[in-house]
């Protein structure tokens, strides 16, 4: 996977990008922060990203919730926690996702997989709960289920 930096043009009108790869970059979010966009679109079912995580023990998460990462990281089995690398920590909740993603605690791995079709220049989005169509409560508030945060 090629990975490059790259600004706004005015030929392009494309928001400026912090960093590109074949199929995604990051770029500035209407959502939150920054947020992970397609280059191209993604057809549904199709992967997205498929990111290797680093394993954190248990005692480890308060000590990341002091950090730039907080927030920014998977529950694990055991009580672990796990930062992935790539995008992968970089994907804004919505409650309408266009993505989600699988844990593969054997091989150390999140993946991420377009639930509906992505189209390009569109933000890539998961629910943080896990499930697709879940709801309940998050880390931050979310003012109204329909509105992405």
């Amino acid at each position: 996977m090629m990975c490059r930096y790259s600004t706004m043009t005015p030929r392009t009108r494309s928001p400026e990008r912090i960093v590109r790869t074949e199929r995604l970059f990051v770029a500035a979010s209407p959502i939150h922060g920054d947020g992970v966009f397609a280059v191209q679109a993604i057809a549904v079912g199709d992967l997205v990203e498929c990111c290797p995580v680093i394993v954190c023990p248990p005692h480890q998460e308060a000590l990341l919730e002091e950090t730039e990462l907080r927030g920014l990281y998977f529950t694990w089995e055991d009580d672990a926690i796990a930062v992935a690398l790539g995008f992968g920590s970089l994907y804004n909740h919505s409650w309408q996702p266009n993505a989600m993603y699988e844990l593969d605690h054997r091989r150390k791995l999140v993946r991420f997989l377009a639930v509906r079709a992505i189209a390009e220049g569109e933000e890539v989005t998961i629910n943080y709960l896990g499930d697709p169509d879940g709801s309940g409560d998050l880390w931050f508030d979310v003012a109204d289920p329909q509105v992405q945060g």
